[in-house]
């Protein structure tokens, strides 16, 4: 199956897998079905490890002394100035998408508190657009880094994840929560390219152990509760990335799957207006997140799976008029070229 030209394609496949687990895991809080957010739990040492650490992956060029195209006028051109333009665009949609679907709950928000958190977005990024604010930050830092030894600043990243992975942590901000605890995670794929590329040749029986040793661990630390033990939750998602990475490998033949992952961000970006709308509207007009009559089983993976086809859908949709501007920086702003 192929992915994108010049990369192994369960790279794409694994994009597709993170971005997907995120789609189920926000599908389940705004649906509120408590079985599904249980399984969001036992997954979670895969699904944002393993998206922060195939970004690194691909953006190892950035943590590189001496590496073509690792200037501040090249990180610039390819990744800052799209991941701040569609965060400042998309914070805007998403605080318009909060305050219509909690008024559609029958639950409104305040205006000025909105507001004031949109403004204070860029130094305390609110919603799930998070992500892409860790990672302009992470290539910032990885950048101002570039000239530190690996092993150091591999050990510099992994001391604050380590307790910020313990429960109980929270600086208050999910956004500064999500860079001490991920950045890591963004590190071991710019520095650890090479092994984990070589870890997904190993034969299948050993990526298919890997596999289930993770499992078998995370159900063993969700069922002690083990999560606020200081290092065990960090050990285990060291391990989800690993996992990861085989299921990456297994499910290559998906060409859905490959297709997600060659073009994640208008999922990612897409998905969370979808999901607030959708729910807000049933809530609205049947008092409750689970239409009468539907297996609370089944509304999250439906949920889910509406939201990825919606979300590319309007990408297809925009592709060619002013608004191709949602996901790709105006001509005006990006010196004529395209992002």
């Amino acid at each position: 199956m192929n992915g994108t030209p010049g990369r192994e394609a369960w790279i794409d496949a694994g994009r597709g897998i993170a971005v997907v687990l995120v789609v189920i895991y926000h599908a389940a809080r705004w649906f509120d079905v408590a079985g599904w957010e249980q399984v969001n739990d036992y997954v979670s040492s895969v699904r944002m490890p393993f998206f922060f650490m195939i970004s690194g992956m691909l953006a190892y060029r950035v943590g590189a002394a001496g590496e073509a195209g690792s200037t501040w006028r090249a990180l610039w051109d390819r990744r800052l100035r799209l991941y701040l333009w569609v965060f400042l665009l998309w914070e805007s949609i998403g605080t318009a998408c909060y305050l219509i679907g909690f008024a559609l709950r029958g639950t409104p928000l305040g205006f000025g508190p909105m507001l004031r958190d949109l403004l204070m977005s860029p130094v305390r990024p609110q919603f799930e657009l998070w992500f892409i604010w860790a990672l302009a930050l992470f290539c910032v830092v990885a950048r101002l880094l570039r000239a530190v030894d690996w092993r150091w600043h591999l050990l510099a990243a992994a001391v604050p994840s380590v307790i910020a992975l313990t429960d109980g942590f929270d600086l208050g901000n999910v956004g500064w929560n999500g860079a001490l605890k991920y950045y890591v995670f963004f590190v071991c794929g710019m520095h650890l390219r090479g092994p984990l590329l070589r870890f997904a040749r190993t034969p299948w029986q050993a990526r298919a152990g890997l596999l289930l040793g993770w499992a078998l661990l995370a159900t063993g630390v969700e069922a002690a509760g083990l999560r606020s033990v200081v290092g065990v939750y960090f050990v285990l998602c060291v391990v989800g990335i690993f996992a990861g990475v085989a299921l990456g490998t297994f499910l290559v033949r998906s060409a859905r799957l490959v297709q997600i992952g060659s073009a994640t961000l208008p999922v990612y970006l897409g998905h969370t207006p979808v999901l607030i709308l959708g729910s807000s509207l049933v809530i609205g007009l049947t008092g409750s997140a689970i239409p009468p009559g539907v297996p609370s089983l089944l509304v999250v993976p439906a949920a889910a799976a509406a939201a990825i086809v919606l979300s590319s859908l309007v990408r297809g949709w925009t592709a060619s008029g002013p608004l191709r501007y949602l996901y790709a920086v105006p001509d005006r702003l990006s010196g004529g070229q395209r992002v």
